[in-house]
């Protein structure tokens, strides 16, 4: 027994050494140590480029855990090189060589070429704050909650400044974020303003946010035993290639339409004009319409006494002739009534002379004032004007009142063409009431003559020796008279009528007016409207040129210069770049059944293995 066991140990630490031994060579084989060689100068390395690469660990909300940079230069010599950044430890990611960290300061030595390290940062903000809120079938869950469940999916994601860090890169860099989907999982996705793409059974979602702007995503879906990867996000300076047409040939052909906005500006001014001297004029013929509509109402309230008198007179002279005629008896006391009779009949008409004239003169001012507000009324744009008009407006907030004023414009011309169409009637109005005073004129005249003749012969009558020469003259006079108060009966008619119906037209004279004094305020806003589009229009072609500048600077990257982010102190950094990554949605695991732990094994249970 004591020999057995002699030899089984002495054979076990033979075993002990040979094993150790190959671990020992295996160690310290030249291929598996790294290779260290000295740096070609003591000095500082002359830095060619330098880049970071910020990468960070998100919450499956969108919250930032964890930020670590990986530093890479490109040295164009070999030396020391010294970094900065608020790290809470350093990696060398190149060689085996230690770096220095005091404060803010790393400091390594390194050879020409390419040397990387990682720096794991103490702070925990981004340029951007962003958000993962997720719900289903509209009930808001929390990621654990959400995980396995089966529904209608609602993802809304959202990121903004984030105002404590430096703006350059909220203003400069340009976010993607990207949104990975089972689609054996996930079907009829939805997401607006998304670029989707395919990559085997999946659907990357990815969305583009440009400097400058916030996100605000929704996506939705309808899932089943949900999972997910998480959300990745990269930002990278702004850079589009981008070539603008030039439009400078489009901006002079467009030059026109200012030119033909000032044409129906002055247009409109000049029917503003117009349309102010026929509100004028409308008033004047209202005015002078009404003081008509009184004279003939007088007038036609005293046409029946007038045509009874007449008739009376008529009758008597008649009478009286016819009496001289026979030889009946005449009684001399009434042929004395018959001159004042005849002057009376002489005085009404000339009274019904002076009212025809102020109705003359009324129409007469009224007609000239509607006269000239018309021939105002010029057609002063062409349809193909207005028509480039209307497009120019067409979706702007001036289309309203630009086509509102242009409705005005055609309606006025429309009552421009009506009044060259009846001006024929008007203006033989005018000619009949420049007749008609002169006519009973006349008659009055031939009253007060025959007035006259018949006094003087009655006070030249010394008894009826003169009766046969006053017969011959009162038989003649019957004879005209009757005929005179045919006439003048069929005129008095005529004015009962025109009396009756002058009411209906001197209402329509004031809606008329009405109606003018609405159309020029309906041109005075077209007016104004011109007025205030021609101010706008004037520098049209500068004010799209400007937009389209605005435009350029919005979507084409400016000139940015590179900052460090994991220091202010780093002069040289070339290029910095965010890669951002959240956690995943997974199903809990069930846990595993608990196992009974076997005792570790000792020093002489593994020896006695080796003789088994």
């Amino acid at each position: 027994m004591k020999y057995t066991v002699s030899v089984s140990i002495a054979v076990a630490l033979l075993l002990v050494t040979t094993i150790g031994a190959g671990i020992s060579s295996a160690a310290t084989s030249p291929e598996q140590i790294p290779e260290r060689t000295s740096v070609g100068s003591n000095g500082p390395a002359q830095i060619k480029e330098k880049d970071e690469i910020v990468y960070a660990a998100l919450s499956a909300e969108g919250n930032a855990e964890a930020i670590y940079a990986v530093n890479h230069f490109e040295l164009q010599t070999g030396g020391t090189v010294t970094d900065y950044g608020t790290y809470e430890s350093v990696v060398n990611l190149t060689d085996s060589r230690d770096i220095t960290q005091d404060g803010e300061a790393v400091t390594f030595s390194a050879n020409k070429g390419n040397y990387y390290y990682q720096g794991n940062m103490k702070s925990t903000e981004l340029p951007w704050r962003f958000n993962f809120s997720y719900s289903l079938d509209g009930q808001k869950m929390s990621p654990q909650e959400i995980a396995g469940k089966s529904g209608a999916l609602e993802l809304k994601i959202t990121s903004a400044q984030n105002s404590s860090t430096d703006p350059t890169f909220y203003e400069n860099y340009m976010l993607q974020i990207t949104v990975t989907l089972d689609t054996e999982k996930c079907t009829d996705i939805d997401a607006p303003g998304a670029t989707v793409a395919s990559a085997g059974a999946d659907k990357a979602i990815a969305y583009t946010v440009l400097p400058g702007n916030d996100a605000d995503f929704t996506l939705k879906a309808d899932v089943t035993d949900f999972t997910m990867t998480g959300i990745s996000v990269s930002a990278v300076p702004y850079s589009m290639s981008m070539e603008f047409p030039d439009i400078e040939g489009q901006l002079g052909e467009l030059e026109q339409l200012p030119d033909a906005v000032a044409q129906l500006n002055e247009g409109a001014k000049e029917l503003k004009s117009g349309t102010e001297k026929l509100k004028t004029g409308s008033a004047g013929l209202v005015d002078g319409s009404q003081s008509i509509e009184v004279g003939l109402a007088q007038l036609a309230g005293n046409a029946e006494q007038l045509t009874d008198a007449s008739q009376q007179i008529d009758t008597a002279l008649v009478q009286i002739a016819s009496a001289l005629q026979t030889g009946g008896e005449v009684d001399i006391s009434q042929l004395a009534q018959l001159p004042q009779g005849l002057a009376e009949l002489s005085n009404g008409l000339k009274a019904i002379s002076g009212q025809i004239g102020t109705l003359k003169d009324g129409f007469a001012q009224a007609y000239g004032g509607l006269d000239a507000a018309m021939q105002g009324i010029k057609a002063a744009v062409s349809e193909e004007q207005i028509a480039a008009l209307e497009a120019a407006v067409a979706g702007q907030e001036e289309e309203e009142t630009a086509n509102a004023l242009i409705a005005q414009y055609r309606a006025a011309q429309t009552a421009k063409s009506v009044y060259d169409n009846v001006n024929a009637a008007f203006d033989g109005v005018n000619a009949a009431l420049e007749q008609l005073p002169s006519s009973v004129e006349t008659i009055a005249g031939m009253l007060d003559a025959v007035s006259a003749q018949a006094g003087s012969a009655l006070e030249e009558m010394g008894g009826l020796e003169q009766l046969g020469m006053l017969t011959e003259g009162l038989t003649a006079l019957s004879e005209s008279y009757a005929s005179f108060h045919s006439g003048l009966t069929g005129y008095l008619n005529g004015v009962r009528e025109l009396a009756s119906g002058y009411a209906d037209f001197h209402a329509g004279l004031e809606s008329f007016d009405g109606g003018v004094g609405e159309l020029d305020d309906g041109v005075g806003a077209f007016s104004d409207g011109t007025e205030a589009m021609n101010n706008e229009m004037a520098d049209l072609p500068d004010m799209i040129q400007e937009e389209i500048n605005k435009m350029k600077e919005e979507y084409m990257p400016s000139d940015f210069e590179p900052v460090s982010f994991t220091s202010p102190q780093n002069t040289d950094t070339d290029f910095v770049q965010f890669v951002l990554q959240s956690t995943g949605i997974e199903k809990q695991e069930e846990p595993e059944p608990t196992q009974n732990e076997e005792e570790p094994e000792t020093f002489w249970d593994r020896l006695i293995a080796l003789f088994q």
